[in-house]
């Protein structure tokens, strides 16, 4: 039995990949005019979408690009899934949002948007690495620009500061605001423990993760706090556990920063349960 060709929706058709066409004029292409959200979906059943697509929208809305607001976005994606054979086990979602043929210059209005959906098979790190942890890099150049607060396909300085991880044999960078003080990791947010008490980078130029929204969330039902708070590197070495936080991974412990040991704490079990906790009740 042949496997089918893999789908994607383009704007308002699903199709086989090898047919979806952008234009070269479509500004995403031509500047990065656009956005972009990674979801995970579990056998067959997309993970946080709710807080995915608030976020999607309120960028949107900030960058005044338009947002197909009626679309009935569940029932999309559970096709997109299933046209894909992806309904068993972990998949990988992506939406990309753009301004599409608008011409002019600023942030023009009244063309309509494009939007890809995509489903990949998604296969997580391996047990033992979460066991071990990820050794991390200080990306050494500052960033304090108000881009970064969203998801944009402005990604560059990212894709540099995780190649600069890889160079130095780490897995993740750490991303540093102008003033030397952490902001977020290149694909992911940052959460720590210290005395018990669970912490976050406050910074006026990180993304709002939704990982950790989720766990503040989940934390909260259970009594306890997930407070963002101003961070220096130091303190982040200073931790009783620190872990990178995303959509697709949950919660990675990270074992060193600059080669400098992270102990690895026993709060990653009770985390990770805290996230599937809140994930279940979705259901």
């Amino acid at each position: 039995m042949m496997e089918q060709p893999p789908c994607v929706w383009l704007n308002d058709d699903l199709l086989p990949l090898a047919q979806a066409r952008v234009s070269v004029n479509d500004r995403g292409f031509q500047y990065g005019d656009g956005l972009f959200e990674t979801l995970k979906a579990e056998g067959g059943r997309v993970q946080f979408l709710k807080e995915h697509l608030e976020r999607l929208e309120a960028s949107a809305r900030a960058f005044r690009l338009p947002f197909p607001a009626g679309l009935p976005w569940k029932a999309h994606l559970e096709r997109l899934l299933a046209a894909n054979g992806l309904t068993r086990g972990p998949a990988r979602i992506k939406i990309l949002l753009t301004r599409g043929e608008a011409p002019g210059l600023g942030l023009p209005e009244g063309s309509p948007s494009t939007l890809v959906i995509w489903a990949f098979p998604y296969a997580p790190p391996a047990p033992q690495e979460y066991a071990a942890g990820w050794p991390v890099a200080v990306f050494p150049e500052g960033r304090s620009i108000f881009v970064g607060r969203h998801k944009s396909l402005n990604y560059l300085f990212y894709l540099a500061a995780r190649q600069y991880a890889l160079d130095h044999g780490a897995r993740e960078a750490l991303i540093l605001e102008a003033d030397g003080l952490v902001s977020e990791g290149a694909a992911t947010s940052l959460v720590y423990v210290r005395r018990g008490r669970y912490y976050t980078p406050e910074s006026a130029s990180a993304l709002p993760g939704v990982t950790v929204a989720v766990l503040r969330r989940g934390l909260a039902a259970q009594g306890q706090s997930l407070e963002a708070r101003p961070t220096s590197v130091d303190q982040l070495r200073e931790a009783d556990g620190l872990w990178l936080a995303n959509s697709l991974m949950g919660l990675m412990p990270v074992a060193a920063v600059d080669e400098q040991a992270i102990p690895l704490s026993e709060k990653s079990a009770f985390l990770q349960e805290v996230l599937r906790a809140e994930a279940r009740r979705e259901g």
